[in-house]
């Protein structure tokens, strides 16, 4: 009897393990950004261009009504003036999403191209009240450093044109990214990944797991079969 609750609890044991294995309990890191972006429509270079024009019977605060969606390559900025560092851009789209005309439905990466984040980019997703002194926009991923990335922006005016459209906006990044070394593994490669996008190694280890279950599972209903009839 005392094998068997042996191999019982042994069994038992190898089963949870395999699934913990898996599981990262890393807290993460939270990071800080700070830095200004300038949506520009005006002027020989601009980095902001209406491509569909909406309702003007409906126009906001800017020179644009409702519907209008403008593309964006907006530069990011250590400082509020243009002739600072850039560090990165603004690029996506935003699209006037009331019917008041102040409220953008915003969709952009950030891209940044200086420092230790060189490369890296954060893809925030929200709604944009220009009326509102502070917005908060969720971050909703992310690359690079930035990979399976979660938190928020907000979002200051710094200026704005009501005539060219033309803004500067202060933006705080706050960003937690998973950097669990678990985490990597768990992402297939490019050459360990098949057409259909399976990993194979991932499916290899997954089986030999299930393989191991299953014989501790027969040896035990082995030794339970053969107790109960000795019993009987």
């Amino acid at each position: 009897m005392v094998p068997f609750l042996i191999l019982l609890f042994l069994s038992v044991e190898s089963i949870s393990l395999s699934h913990a294995d898996n599981v990262d309990h890393s807290s993460g890191n939270t990071t800080h950004l700070h830095f200004y972006l300038h949506d520009t429509l005006s002027g020989p270079n601009p980095t902001a261009i209406p491509v569909v024009q909406g309702a003007t019977r409906y126009k906001g605060p800017g020179p644009f009504g409702f519907g209008t969606i403008i593309v964006i390559d907006d530069v990011l900025t250590e400082g509020p003036s243009l002739t600072t560092n850039a560090i990165g851009r603004a690029q996506g789209f935003y699209t006037i999403a009331s019917l008041s005309g102040s409220e953008l439905l915003l969709s952009m990466n950030i891209l940044l191209t200086e420092g230790e984040f060189n490369a890296s980019t954060v893809t925030v997703l929200g709604r944009d009240n220009m009326l509102d002194s502070v917005r908060e926009l969720p971050v909703i991923g992310g690359s690079g450093k930035f990979r399976m990335a979660r938190g928020y922006t907000l979002f200051k005016t710094y200026s704005a044109n009501a005539s060219t459209g033309d803004v500067v906006l202060e933006v705080d990044l706050y960003v937690t990214d998973s950097t669990s070394p678990n985490i990597d593994e768990l992402v297939p490669s490019s050459d360990d990944t098949t057409s259909n996008g399976d990993n194979p190694s991932s499916a290899s280890d997954g089986n030999k797991c299930l393989h191991l279950n299953v014989v501790m599972i027969f040896v035990v209903s082995c030794f339970i079969a053969k107790y109960l009839l000795v019993v009987i």
